[in-house]
């Protein structure tokens, strides 16, 4: 049918050969962007530490939290793939990386909201042109409405649950008896104010819990 010729089965010998898709990485390029993860630094309190999330004996990333996986597809997957992928496949991933950047800013123009649909709506007909069917699931499907969403409910940073993760995280710290989690949390929180409140009346003492620049 002349449809992608380029990826149908090949005979070599008694073996046949699968040619690779113009997103597959090859070995040398995983480690190209496992190690731009591996070397990336980024500010206190951004995300938690990229470095130990790469295993660069299986190439791969693991372990990564729901923030994680939104600050990679925000900002720092479009640095990673930079030198690596066919131009018109980086060209995509940067569009849906910028879309991210762009929706969960900390301010929302109204008058751009309707372009930057239209772009994101773009950028998922050219994703159909590289990736296979089997991708493009419910939740490829869903970043269509997102700039609706964004219309209807406000900023996306507003509604979304990690200053409470970060809280709760906090919270558990607190915990040293397993069998009395909240009044361990209880007593920590308290005497924790108490020491921050009666540092405010001290000359020369900095206040706990929060990170010098």
């Amino acid at each position: 049918m002349g449809i992608r010729t380029d990826l149908a089965p090949e005979q070599k010998g008694k073996r046949t050969y699968l040619p690779p898709a113009c997103f597959t990485l090859s070995r040398e390029e995983k480690k190209v962007v496992c190690k731009s993860f591996a070397e990336m630094k980024v500010p206190d309190g951004y995300s938690s530490n990229i470095q130990n999330l790469v295993s660069m004996g299986d190439l791969r990333l693991m372990g990564m939290k729901s923030h994680d996986c939104h600050m990679l597809m925000q900002q720092l997957l479009l640095i990673a793939i930079r030198s690596v992928l066919p131009k018109k496949v980086r060209d995509c991933l940067t569009n849906v990386c910028i879309f991210f950047n762009h929706l969960c800013g900390k301010e929302l123009e109204m008058k751009k909201l309707d372009e930057l649909h239209y772009k994101i709506v773009e950028t998922l007909c050219n994703l159909e042109m590289f990736f296979p069917p089997s991708f493009f699931d419910i939740m490829i499907h869903l970043m269509v409405h997102l700039v609706r969403e964004a219309k209807l409910c406000g900023p996306v940073w507003a509604r979304w649950m990690y200053p409470f993760e970060r809280s709760m995280k906090v919270l558990k710290s607190y915990v040293r008896n397993h069998y009395r989690p909240e009044a361990s949390m209880v007593e920590c929180y308290i005497s924790e104010e108490a020491v921050e409140f009666c540092s405010e009346y001290m000359s020369g003492v900095e206040a706990i819990g929060i990170s010098k620049p």
